[in-house]
Order: C-alpha cells, then structure tokens, then sequence
C-alpha cells in the first residue's frame, strides 16, 4: 500500500491544494518500508491528482481540500481520508493501528485542546486563552 500526506513542515498541511510537499509512504505488514518528501510547489490540482495517481498512491489523508478535488481523487481510485490534522508521525502511526477516521485532531499539539460548540476538538493559543 502506498500513501501521500501533504505536509508542512511536521504536520499535514492545513489546505491539499496548497501543500508545499507530500510525504509519500510505502507499508508493507502495517510497518512503514519506504518514505520520502517531494515538493509539489507550482503543481496545479490537476497535477496534484495525477502526480499521486502515476506514485501509484492508494491512500491519501489530508487535511482540508475541496469537493471536486476530493471527489477527482475518489474517481481516480484514490481513497481520501480527508480533514485530519496533527503531527504526521503521530498520524501515521494511528493509521497504522487501525484508528485514523476523518475529521480526527491527533496530538495536543502547542497549546491544551478543548472541545467546541460542534464537538470536534480543537487547539487554542495563548491569545485565546487570556479572552
């Protein structure tokens, strides 16, 4: 099997179409086997999506990304575990187990973690937290 995350730095990026790079996976007997990073910087999401597909890339988890985009990926034969966010290793190895679904926020990140008026958990700053 072979996955893609779109990262920044150490984390998934925020946004697929605006990813600097990929992290792109190899997993074999759920252990990783091969990694590496490209950058994807210029990439039009027609490339993204096409680039991924000639990587032979089965799974991509990602952070956020639009309808068509998701929807292109699907139809390419590209499973899409899309609006996750955390630390790639920690994400990684969650997926590994078994327990990555959509929507998760794995890790507690640079500040503590609450949880907001929809349930989903979410990170907050200093900043926000003086209010």
């Amino acid at each position: 099997m072979k996955i893609a995350i779109p990262v920044f730095e150490d984390r998934i990026s925020p946004r697929f179409d605006f990813a600097p790079g990929f992290g792109l996976y190899d997993i074999e007997d759920e252990r990783i086997t091969a990694s590496r990073e490209i950058s994807c910087e210029g990439w039009s999401d027609g490339e993204r999506v096409s680039k991924l597909k000639g990587f032979g890339i089965d799974t991509l988890i990602c952070g956020g990304l639009p309808g068509f985009l998701q929807n292109t990926l699907t139809n390419s034969g590209i499973r899409v575990i899309p609006w996750v966010a955390g630390n790639v290793r920690d994400v990684l190895s969650l997926f590994l187990r078994g327990g990555l679904n959509s929507g998760m926020v794995i890790g507690s990140g640079r500040g503590k973690r609450r949880r907001c008026k929809r349930g989903i958990k979410t990170e907050f700053s200093n900043y926000e937290k003086r209010r």
